[in-house]
């Protein structure tokens, strides 16, 4: 046999070593050459990529693992924000930002159904769709010309009681006027949600201080679709400098649970069998408890649960 006598650590070095050769043997990129097309878009990657690739697949950990926790602690750093949440898509990510709003532990401040988001006119559909889907009301603001961007000046003319919130896309990487935004927020305590995936890594000075966007407003979004600036051929994030709302948030990526424990690992509170949630009997396993969804008991009991209150 091939790995007779090697331990599982280098049988692994051995098959990844391999990975790099036939990587550089059999995927090396051409050279452009003038006159060619250049696509918008495509996959950028080299032997290291697929060392990883691979490297992710031995361990055969079909759940977010070592590599998602890496990524989401790396890619905050790389934000300069405290938390990100990883998730399956961009889109998802604009459903789990808007969602986290609408919990009841965010009291008079929660998005309610029926409650106002302003966003804008010409978008993608998902920065949308979640405002629809959950019964909210969008309110469309026109955009100009050729920032294609949200006209700020439309601003106070879509506010109503009923606003709690503003939703807007950075267009083809380009940042919406953000000082105007967040004044705008700040001024009405509406919550605002960058939806950056068409402008990861673009920057915006803000009263002298120098900020990604997606980190400004309360929660921002990236997605790593292969059109965007880095790909998983899927995946998405969503992060915040807010420890509340990135508590709520990982409840609701969670099925709304209650347990912080990441997979594979249990009772890191060590009260995973100590609590009373609720009516529940005494004892109730904290790990099946999903609160936030109106599952075993009320959401509002959830405070306790994780630690909120």
């Amino acid at each position: 046999m091939h790995f007779t006598g090697k331990t599982e650590s280098e049988a692994r070095a051995e098959i990844l070593e391999l990975t790099k050769e036939y990587c550089d043997r059999y995927h090396e990129k051409k050279p452009w050459r003038e006159g060619e097309r250049i696509p918008y878009a495509g996959r950028v990657y080299d032997a290291t990529d697929m060392v990883n690739l691979v490297d992710s697949a031995l361990d055969f950990w079909l759940t977010s693992g070592r590599y998602t926790a890496e990524f989401e602690r790396r890619f905050a750093e790389y934000l300069g924000v405290p938390y990100c949440t990883l998730v399956n898509s961009g889109s998802s990510a604009n459903l789990l930002a808007f969602m986290t709003l609408t919990s009841p532990l965010l009291g008079e401040r929660a998005v309610a159904r029926g409650d106002e988001v302003i966003t804008v006119a010409a978008a993608f559909p998902t920065t949308v769709a979640p405002i629809v889907q959950y019964g909210a009301i969008p309110v469309f603001v026109d955009i100009t010309l050729p920032q294609y961007n949200i006209d700020v000046s439309a601003l106070e003319a879509a506010l109503s009681p009923r606003t709690k919130a503003v939703m807007v896309a950075h267009t083809l990487g380009n940042p919406f006027n953000l000082r105007t935004v967040r004044n705008f927020c700040n001024k009405y305590d509406l919550w605002l949600i960058e939806d950056n995936c068409d402008a990861l890594g673009a920057e915006y000075d803000f009263d002298g201080t120098v900020y990604k966007t997606g980190t400004v407003g309360d929660i921002g979004t990236s997605s790593f679709y292969p059109p965007h600036h880095m790909t998983m051929g899927e995946g998405g994030a969503v992060y915040t400098r807010d420890t509340y709302l990135h508590k709520i948030m990982r409840s609701m990526r969670d099925w709304g649970r209650d347990c912080i424990c990441p997979p594979g690992v249990d009772n890191a509170c060590h009260h995973r069998f100590d609590r009373q949630y609720g009516t529940l009997p005494a004892g109730y396993d904290h790990k099946y408890v999903y609160s936030h969804f109106g599952y075993n008991l009320k959401a509002t009991d959830m405070q306790a649960a994780v630690g909120l209150s």
